[in-house]
C-alpha cells in the first residue's frame, strides 16, 4: 500500500498527467491547424499534403515532450526553491531570536490573472467559481489514476505493436517463392523508373492478401497467388509500381514512426483522425507516382477494383498494417480522384458549415488551454506552498510598520486631513497594528501665514498619541546628511524635539527613542557617518533601521495632486497601481534577505503618512497578512541580531535600506529591485519624469 501511495504521490506523475491534459488542446490545435491548411492546399499534389500531415504528427509527438520537460522544470525549480525556504525556516528557528526572522510557512505568489470564459468565471475577490473549484479538486486528484489509465492503454497498444513486428518477422523468415524471371526484370525496370535504388526481392506468399512491402533496408514486395492469376500483366504491373513507391519513400520507416505515435497519444481523437489522413494522402502519393510509371490511369484504377474483388471480405481480428500496399485508403474515393470524378456537393453550405465548426473547435481548444493553464499554475502553487505543517506553526512572517513625514504629506494644507488621518489610524486600530510615526515638524508651521505654529497640524500628531502610537523624530528642516554640514544637521536634530518632546513629555512619556534620517542617507563619508551616529547615541536614539524601503511617496504625490484637481481617473490609476508595486517590493526584500542573511528577518516597513495609504491601507494590511505577515512593534523587530550585529558602512548619495547595506558589505550586488510601471515612471521628476501639474498643464 505504501509503494502504491509513493507512485501515487510521485512528482513525476503530476507532471505526467498535466502533460497529458495539457495534450488535449495542444493536440486539438495542431489538428485544426491541419484542417485549415488542408483545405487550402486541396488542389495540391497529395505528396505536400502528406509532408504537412507528417509534420503536423511530429509536432504532436514533439508537444508532449516539450511540455513535460518544461513543467518538470518548473517543477525542479519550485522543490529547488521550496527545499531553500525549509532551509531559510530553519535556520530561522534555529538562529533567530524568539522565532524572528521567520517566513512564513505558505507564500503566496504575486496574483496572477488567470484566462477566465464562461465556465470558469472569478469572483471580484479572486475566489473560484464553483464550477472552477470542483473542476480544480477533481483534475489534481484524478491526475495519478489518469496517469495509470494512460499506462495501461499505452501498454495495450504497445503489445499489439510488437506483436505487429513479431508477425512481420515471420513473414520475412517463411520461404517464399520468387517470382519467374519476366517479373523480376519487369521490377527492376520499374525501380528505374521510379529511383528506387535499393535492391528489392519479389515473392509469391500464401500468407498476405494483397501486395505488401516488409521491410526497410531490404524490402521485400510479397504477392499473394490471387493476384497473379486475378490480374492481367499490365494491372499487376501498376500495383508493383505502386508498392515501389512506397519503398523509394521510406513509407515503412514512417509507418513505425506512426504506429508509435498512435501507441503514446491514443487517447485523443485528433490523433487517430491526423494518422488517418497521412494514410491516405501516402496512398493517394503512391497512386500518383504508380500512374506517372505505368502511363495508364484507367489500367491502374481497374487494377486496384479487381484487386479488391480478388481480396473479399477482410477477415475480422487486428492484423498489422506497416506498408500498406493497395488496400490502403477508401478504395472508391482513390478510383475517383484516379478518373477525375468528383462526388456530389450540396453548393456552398457544407464550407459554411465546416468553418462555422471550425470557429465552435478552436475557440472550445483556446478555453480547454486556458482552463488547464489555469489549473496547473493552481495546482504547482499549492504544490509549491506545501511545506511541513510542523514547522509552519512555528515560524511566521514580521514586520514592523512605521510612517515618516508625520503629521500628513500632501494634505495638511486642507480640511480632508484630520479625516484621512482618523482612517488611516481606525485601520491600523483595527488590525492592532502599533506604528511609530517620525515627525517632520517643519510641516507643523504654516509658511504662508508668517511661518506659525498650526494647531490644527499639532492635533493630528495627538491623534496618533491618543491611538496609542509612538512618535519618533526626523529633524526640522527635513535635512539630507549627504548635502548638510554635520554641524548643521546636528542643530536640525535637536529644534526636530521641540515640539514632539513636548507633547509627549505632557503625556508623561518618555522623550523620542527613534530617529529616521531624511532620505535615510546617512552622510557623504564614513567619518561622518560614525559622527551622526555617536551624536544620536548620546541623545538616546535608535536608528530607524528601514528594511522595505519603496516609493509610495510618489504615488501619494501623484494621489494627491490628482485628488486636488478632481480627476478621479488619475486617482483610481494611481490606486490600482499602489498595490501589485508594494507587493513586488515585498517579495523582493524578502528575498534579499535570504540571500543575504540566510533568513528572513522581521522586516521594517517604512512608509508616508499620505491619503492614499489612509484610503488603501486595509488592502496593504490585507497584502501583508495574505503573505503571512503578524504585526510587531519596531521595538520588537529591531531586537533582531542582524540589526545589532550585521554592518552597514554604506555612504553615498543615495538613501538605500538596510538590507541593501548588508548585502553590499558582503559584496553582493544589488539588482532586481522592481521598477515603476511606464504610467508611473511619468511622474518620476528625479529619473526624467514630470510633475502632475506640469504634465496635466502640457496635455
Amino acid at each position: 500500500m505504501s509503494n502504491t501511495h509513493a507512485l501515487l504521490t510521485h512528482p513525476i506523475m503530476r507532471t505526467l498527467g498535466w502533460t497529458l491534459l495539457h495534450f488535449v488542446w495542444q493536440g486539438a490545435l495542431v489538428a485544426l491547424t491541419y484542417a485549415g491548411v488542408a483545405l487550402s492546399l486541396r488542389r495540391a499534389s497529395a505528396n505536400l499534403r502528406y509532408t504537412v500531415a507528417c509534420a503536423c504528427m511530429l509536432l504532436m509527438l514533439a508537444l508532449p515532450v516539450a511540455t513535460f520537460l518544461r513543467l518538470d522544470a518548473n517543477a525542479t525549480a519550485a522543490a529547488a526553491a521550496a527545499a531553500f525556504e525549509r532551509r531559510a525556516l530553519e535556520t530561522a528557528t534555529a538562529d533567530a531570536p524568539d522565532g524572528a526572522g521567520a517566513t512564513a510557512a505558505k507564500s503566496h505568489a504575486a496574483p496572477a490573472r488567470l484566462y477566465a470564459n464562461l465556465l470558469f468565471v472569478p469572483d471580484e475577490e479572486g475566489a473560484s467559481a464553483p464550477l472552477q473549484r470542483w473542476a480544480e479538486n477533481v483534475f489534481t486528484s484524478a491526475l495519478p489514476w489518469l496517469v495509470l489509465v494512460w499506462l495501461a492503454g499505452a501498454l495495450v497498444l504497445a503489445l499489439r505493436l510488437v506483436g505487429g513486428w513479431v508477425l512481420t518477422e515471420r513473414l520475412k523468415r517463411e520461404p517464399a517463392t520468387p517470382l519467374a524471371r519476366d517479373w523480376r526484370e519487369t521490377l527492376a525496370r520499374l525501380a528505374r523508373q521510379l529511383r528506387v535504388s535499393r535492391p528489392v526481392r519479389l515473392c509469391e506468399s500464401a500468407l498476405v492478401e494483397v501486395p505488401t512491402v516488409i521491410g526497410w533496408l531490404r524490402p521485400v514486395i510479397l504477392v499473394p497467388a490471387s493476384a497473379l492469376t486475378g490480374l492481367s500483366a499490365p494491372q499487376l504491373e501498376a500495383i508493383l509500381a505502386h508498392e515501389l513507391a512506397h519503398i523509394r519513400r521510406h513509407d515503412y520507416l514512417v509507418n513505425l514512426l506512426q504506429s508509435v505515435a498512435e501507441t503514446v497519444l491514443f487517447y485523443h481523437p485528433a490523433m487517430w483522425w491526423l494518422s488517418g489522413r497521412v494514410r491516405v494522402e501516402r496512398e493517394h502519393a503512391c497512386d500518383d507516382l504508380a500512374v506517372r510509371a505505368t502511363g495508364d490511369v484507367l489500367v491502374y484504377a481497374r487494377a486496384l477494383t479487381t484487386l479488391e474483388t480478388l481480396r473479399g471480405q477482410q477477415q475480422a481480428g487486428v492484423r498489422p498494417v506497416l506498408a500498406v500496399a493497395a488496400n490502403g485508403g477508401v478504395l472508391m474515393q482513390r478510383i475517383q480522384r484516379l478518373i477525375k470524378v468528383q462526388p456530389a456537393t450540396a453548393g456552398r453550405s457544407p464550407l459554411l458549415a465546416g468553418a462555422a465548426v471550425i470557429l465552435v473547435v478552436l475557440a472550445s481548444v483556446i478555453a480547454c488551454a486556458q482552463t488547464f493553464n489555469a489549473l496547473q499554475t493552481r495546482d504547482a502553487r499549492a504544490a509549491r506552498a506545501d511545506l511541513p505543517s510542523k514547522t509552519a506553526a512555528k515560524v511566521k512572517r514580521k514586520v514592523a510598520v512605521t510612517f515618516v513625514s508625520l503629521p500628513a504629506v500632501q494634505t495638511f494644507y486642507n480640511p480632508r486631513a484630520e479625516k484621512d488621518t482618523r482612517r488611516l489610524l481606525a485601520t491600523l486600530a483595527a488590525n492592532q497594528i502599533r506604528a511609530v510615526g517620525f515627525v517632520n515638524e517643519n510641516q507643523l508651521y504654516d509658511e504662508e501665514n508668517g511661518g506659525r505654529l498650526d494647531e490644527e497640524r499639532v492635533r493630528l500628531l495627538n491623534l496618533w498619541l491618543d491611538a496609542g502610537h509612538e512618535l519618533g523624530t526626523q529633524t526640522r528642516a527635513h535635512s539630507n546628511l549627504y548635502k548638510t554640514p554635520l554641524a548643521e544637521f546636528q542643530q536640525d536634530v535637536i529644534r526636530g524635539e521641540e515640539i514632539t518632546g513636548k507633547l509627549m513629555s505632557e503625556r508623561g512619556l518618555q522623550r523620542p527613542r527613534y530617529f529616521s534620517y531624511p532620505f535615510l542617507n546617512t552622510g557623504a563619508t564614513r567619518e561622518t557617518k560614525e559622527a551622526a551616529e555617536n551624536f544620536l547615541a548620546a541623545r538616546g536614539y535608535r536608528i530607524h533601521q528601514v528594511t522595505i524601503d519603496n516609493s509610495d511617496w510618489l504615488f501619494g504625490r501623484v494621489y494627491a495632486q490628482a485628488r486636488r484637481a478632481e480627476d478621479e481617473t488619475t486617482m483610481k490609476r494611481v490606486a490600482d497601481e499602489y498595490l501589485p508595486y508594494m507587493e513586488r517590493m515585498f517579495e523582493y526584500y524578502e528575498e534579499l534577505s535570504r540571500t543575504t542573511l540566510g533568513y528572513e528577518l522581521p522586516q521594517v516597513l517604512m512608509l508616508t503618512a499620505n491619503a492614499l495609504n489612509a484610503h488603501r491601507m486595509e488592502d496593504l494590511v490585507a497584502m501583508m497578512k495574505r503573505r503571512g505577515y503578524e504585526f510587531v512593534t519596531l521595538e520588537e523587530a529591531l531586537q533582531d541580531k542582524a540589526y545589532r550585529q550585521q554592518p552597514a558602512n554604506y555612504v553615498g548619495p543615495w538613501g538605500i535600506s538596510w538590507l541593501e547595506r548588508w548585502a553590499l558589505e558582503k559584496g553582493q550586488p544589488l539588482g532586481g529591485e522592481p521598477g515603476l510601471s511606464p504610467f508611473m515612471r511619468q511622474f518620476d521628476v528625479s529619473r526624467g519624469g514630470m510633475d502632475y501639474n506640469k504634465l496635466k498643464a502640457k496635455q
